[in-house]
């Protein structure tokens, strides 16, 4: 198998990646566990993903520039399709090769011969997901920009071809086959653009209305028409929400004759209309109050939505909306973080922190210079409720967490230093073996901590997992004084892992994903 091919197919974060270990069902969805690990793709791993040798791999495609060479449509609805997708992607000669997710679900891929902005790849895929619509799927990346300096990495994605001989995560022929590998390969070299293809990518609609000033949903919805059960939970809810939309709309636009104009879509554009009586409720309800925001997250409109174009469209959504949160993750250290994407950026914020709205939302400023909109204790906990309906909750590597990254520099600070000859050259920097312990002062550890760019402790952290790892305090002789030192019993390095500490050099800052 070319592993090199595939290597730079799916190429990505260099310093980061993710596991998956297929469990049992979950509803529709194949249950699994995964987990986001810290380094490098090793050849090794590759090689064990194409041959189906568990755990899967997955990449994340932002890179630490905030660059990256691919992204993908993730479309999880079931039942799906799939001929129908294709049949619309090469209809619309978009430059997508389908690919069939773990789950049973479509990955929609755009590879890029170069690297682009993150931000390129994400705009250009949600207007082509609303298309196709399908504009309330994912998009990967998840983010456009990542802060490397904190160590926070982007999202992942499971790749295909696992058990490539065999696989289920195939990429699909333009008649709804499956590809082999080669075939994804040669679909990769045919479909795959440049730079300015991707910038100059027109995403073709049936009605091209350029001097259209609303949001691109309503625009979509004109074209192909509100139809009973776009909503498939609630068949007629997905009209009313339609019409109650539009008309947030036509009292922008039309402020003295938007009345007809919500009749006139109702007639023209359901179908079938509405019943006179539905029609009269939406039109009072707005007549009695003000609605400035329009109902983005609901279907059909969220199939449709095109957020990037909305923002610069003169009734569009504004700055000044309620901000989306489209990605939560909660990565389980001995100091859980949660990882909240908001506009595509990754806001980290500690779960006592996140209780405070008011907290929660300095993060925000600080973080992403994002201000949010005021909210009591009540609408956040509400909103809190739902985001947990949402989160995935996500392991760490052992590797990856604080405290085990600490004891691998630990490790390698006893080791790398070389052993003293006497218990005198403590006082200069090295390690002293004694009587079953190990001798060394705190100085020392504490700047080859910093040489490594672990920052992630302070100086009581450092001395209180110290402790925890059955160290304590002394004083001995050392350099014709008493010396206050540290000792720590040789067999604690028996529980500290033995892995290589990774190469800092790529990275700013040790602190958690």
């Amino acid at each position: 198998m070319d592993i090199n091919k595939f290597k730079k197919v799916f190429a990505g974060l260099d310093r980061a990646y993710g596991q998956y270990t297929a469990g049992g069902s979950k509803g529709k969805k194949v249950d699994g566990v995964a987990i986001t690990k810290r380094g490098a793709l090793s050849d090794a791993l590759w090689q064990n993903h194409l041959e189906g040798k568990a755990p899967s791999l997955g990449s994340i495609p932002i890179r630490d520039d905030n660059n990256c060479t691919w992204g993908c449509i993730d479309i999880d609805t079931y039942p799906l399709d799939i001929k129908k997708i294709i049949s619309e992607i090469r209809k619309n000669k978009l430059p997508l090769v389908p690919c069939r997710s773990k789950s049973g679900g479509a990955h929609l891929f755009i590879f890029v011969s170069e690297l682009v902005p993150a931000k390129l790849v994400v705009d250009k895929l949600q207007e082509i997901a609303a298309s196709l619509g399908h504009g309330n799927c994912e998009i990967f990346p998840k983010q456009v920009e990542v802060n490397s300096d904190r160590g926070d990495v982007g999202s992942w994605l499971n790749l295909p071809y696992f058990n490539a001989s065999s696989t289920m995560r195939y990429a699909y022929l333009d008649d709804g086959s499956s590809a082999d590998l080669q075939q994804f390969f040669d679909l990769y070299d045919k479909y795959k653009v440049t730079k300015e293809e991707l910038e100059n990518l027109e995403i073709k609609t049936s009605k091209k209305q350029d001097s259209f000033d609303g949001p691109p949903c309503i625009e979509k919805l004109m074209e192909v028409g509100v139809l009973q059960g776009m909503d498939p939970d609630t068949p007629n809810a997905g009209r009313d929400n339609a019409l109650f939309h539009y008309s947030v709309y036509a009292k922008k636009k039309w402020p003295d004759t938007w009345q007809n104009k919500v009749n006139d879509f109702n007639n023209k554009y359901m179908k079938p209309p509405l019943e006179y009586k539905e029609v009269t409720k939406t039109i009072k309800s707005h007549e009695g109050k003000e609605y400035e925001g329009y109902m983005c997250k609901t279907r059909p409109m969220c199939n449709y939505c095109v957020e990037p174009k909305c923002r610069l469209r003169k009734f569009g959504i504004k700055g000044d909306i309620e901000y989306d949160f489209t990605d939560i993750k909660k990565y389980q250290t001995e100091n859980s973080y949660w990882y909240i994407t908001i506009d595509k950026k990754q806001v980290r914020i500690r779960s006592n922190d996140l209780f405070e709205y008011n907290l929660f939302a300095k993060a925000c400023f600080d973080q992403i210079n994002i201000v949010l909109p005021e909210m009591t204790k009540k609408d956040w906990k509400a909103r809190l409720t739902e985001l947990a309906k949402n989160a995935q909750i996500e392991k760490l590597a052992e590797d990856t967490t604080l405290d085990g990254r600490f004891d691998e520099h630990l490790h390698s600070f006893v080791n790398d230093l070389g052993k003293a000859q006497t218990m005198d050259e403590v006082a200069y920097g090295k390690c002293y073996h004694e009587d079953g312990y190990i001798y060394f002062k705190m100085k020392f550890l504490t700047q080859y901590l910093d040489k490594q760019r672990f920052r992630g402790y302070d100086t009581i952290r450092t001395a209180a997992r110290l402790r925890e790892l059955g160290a304590d305090q002394a004083v001995r002789k050392a350099d014709k004084k008493n010396s206050r030192m540290w000792k720590i019993g040789a067999e604690a390095f028996e529980r500290i892992s033995k892995l290589p500490v990774p190469d800092m050099e790529s990275e700013k800052e040790d602190l958690p994903f």
